[in-house]
């Protein structure tokens, strides 16, 4: 019986990771580029054309500091808006273009569009975070010669998938269809640190607009509670997103002064953007005190902010192990400089609130954590594999400040297989650790092992790396029946330089075979002075992992060496008869012959 485990989930020592805390006066601009697949088969997928109000959607919520540019691609790519600073004609002539979004194309070049919108970027440039938001419902498919698109997908893995990341790069992939290629636009968004996201259906594209806007560019909001809010006096401009539902009236924003902005009926100083699924509203200069959104409570309902007081924290990675420790920091600033005055911020509420998919949340106060105006706390205790929400709030009497960052926690990638060894002349028993490089650079990971006895006793080991993905120990002399544990550390660095020490679940090495000792061997001496296990040279054999060892072939090996040993005995019998003939015929004489 084999012993396998996948391990899934995995206790690790306190670690920090020291990421790169945000300057207070240096926000990078945000850049992003959205990639929109208009081929054939999105009749289908997106019947209904969402991704027109999904594009006019992301072009009101783009700041006013960003670049950004559209590009659609089918057989050919086409710049749908250029790539440029976002400003008001911007978003005019993206609200425009939007209508052209239909599905004529034949083909799904991937490889040609992300070729086009890297733009001959070969390096990152600190004053900016770039991000492409990819969205496809196909696969690879530039030609009816299947093996042009096995080349060309191959080719956006090793060559451009490399390309975007040296350039900073991050790719954000939507995959519109179960007929999708998943694992490219997994593997894609992966290797650049990007979000993959796959959706079931087009009515939830807005919402993953919005999920991977909020990754792309960094905006400043307020908190909403039951779909109120408080708007202060250092508020130039505020955007609201309220979702509804198809055919629904549109909402209703009151003002502090209880008058009502409905539309179409607006103010000279509002925008508002009326879709089937949300509306987009923006007010310049609105009024300071409490706001209502009239109309239904959604927990993607968002109100974004234009102010000179901004609230700074950590940039987490989209990806992260589980396990892994962060260094999380936030801070206010005022015209880029951290408010530090504790006269002022001793009338500041912190709040960081950390939650899972599932619905498990922890909340935890930040304010007895300030130091000259930083407000820190370690990070990576409470996640859980899936998506992680980590939600900073900063609240006084006469202001509220939030923001939001979303995390994809993966649990350790490393499948841990135990075996104990048939035939052999004493216990033995082999581990064999397969670990994924996408997750763990091998370069310079040290895996080592402790193994304990019932009785206390420990021995320490270090595993073998055979090849990049493979790692092996093979353990013998272990003691009959008895049942042994052994921990495993894993000390090294995610692709991205982060340093990790993992520690998996305890792995249990069980007597399988009951084997019986070659001598017996005093209980009452085993217990008290234990043998220790000794290390067996490593095998390396391309199908350890995948192949067991059979009950047939260990029979076919045992009659394979009796019948040597048996034809080894007939020679050496053979060899004797004829050395005894010819010392018979060097001693015999004739009869007649002199002596």
């Amino acid at each position: 019986m084999v012993l396998f485990r996948s391990v899934i989930f995995c206790l690790l020592l306190p670690l920090s990771v020291a990421v790169t805390s945000i300057p207070a006066a240096a926000e990078p601009r945000s850049d992003i580029r959205i990639l929109i697949d208009i081929s054939g088969s999105m009749r289908w997928t997106d019947p209904d054309n969402l991704r027109q109000p999904g594009l006019r959607m992301l072009a009101g919520l783009l700041p006013a500091d960003s670049r950004a540019g559209v590009w659609t691609f089918a057989t050919e790519v086409n710049m749908l808006v250029p790539w440029r600073d976002v400003d008001q004609a911007w978003r005019d002539n993206a609200y425009q273009q939007s209508y052209k979004i239909n599905s004529p194309g034949l083909f799904t070049h991937i490889e040609a569009v992300l070729e086009t919108a890297r733009i001959n970027q070969t390096s990152p440039d600190p004053a900016f975070r770039r991000s492409m938001i990819l969205l496809s419902d196909g696969m690879v498919d530039i030609s009816k010669d299947e093996s042009k698109n096995r080349q060309s997908r191959q080719r956006v893995l090793e060559k451009v998938a490399p390309q975007l990341k040296q350039a900073g790069i991050v790719v954000h992939t939507i995959a519109l269809s179960d007929e999708a290629d998943h694992e490219l636009l997994r593997d894609l968004s992966l290797i650049t640190d990007g979000w993959y996201h796959q959706v079931n259906d087009a009515e939830e594209l807005q919402r993953v607009f919005l999920l991977l806007f909020e990754k792309s560019a960094h905006r400043d909001s307020v908190p909403l509670t039951d779909n109120q809010f408080s708007i202060d006096g250092s508020v130039k401009e505020m955007t609201v997103l309220a979702f509804r539902t198809p055919g629904s009236e549109a909402s209703v924003l009151v003002a502090p002064d209880q008058q009502k902005i409905v539309y179409p009926d607006l103010p000279e100083n509002v925008r508002w953007q009326h879709e089937q699924y949300f509306d987009l509203v923006t007010i310049e200069n609105p009024s300071a005190g409490r706001w209502l959104i009239d109309g239904e409570m959604d927990p993607d309902n968002r109100v974004l902010i234009l102010t000179d007081m901004k609230l700074r924290t950590t940039d987490l990675p989209n990806n992260m192990l589980i396990g892994e420790r962060f260094d999380f920091e936030a801070s206010l600033t005022e015209k880029g400089e951290i408010i530090r005055r504790q006269d002022f911020l001793t009338l500041v509420d912190a709040n960081l609130m950390q939650s899972h998919e599932l619905g498990d949340f922890l909340d935890s106060e930040l304010n007895s954590s300030q130091h000259d105006g930083v407000y820190s706390r370690q990070l990576g205790n409470f996640f859980q594999p899936g998506r992680n929400d980590v939600v900073m709030t900063v609240k006084s009497e006469t202001f509220e400040r939030e923001r939001r960052q979303q995390i994809n926690v993966v649990p350790l990638p490393v499948n841990i297989e135990a075996t104990q060894i048939p035939q052999r002349s004493t216990r033995t028993h082999r581990i064999n650790l397969e670990v994924d490089t996408a997750w763990l650079s091998t370069e310079n990971l040290a895996i080592s092992a402790l193994l304990g006895a019932p009785d206390g006793s420990e021995w320490s080991y270090d595993v073998i790396k055979l090849d990049d993905e493979l790692w092996q120990l093979t353990i013998a002399e272990l003691d009959p029946g008895v049942t042994y544990n052994l921990q495993l550390q894993m000390r090294g660095q995610t692709p991205e330089g982060r340093s990790v020490f993992l520690q998996p679940a305890r792995v249990l090495l069980e007597d399988e075979f009951d084997s019986v000792p070659l001598a017996e061997i005093s209980t009452d001496i085993a217990t008290t002075t234990p043998v220790e296990p000794v290390i067996d040279e490593p095998v390396h054999d391309s199908t350890v992992t995948s192949e067991k060892t059979s009950f047939f072939d260990n029979e076919m090996n045992l009659a394979m060496t009796k019948l040597a040993i048996g034809n080894l005995i007939i020679l050496m019998l053979l060899g004797l008869a004829y050395w005894r003939w010819r010392k018979y015929q060097r001693d015999y004489v004739p009869a007649g012959e002199m002596i």
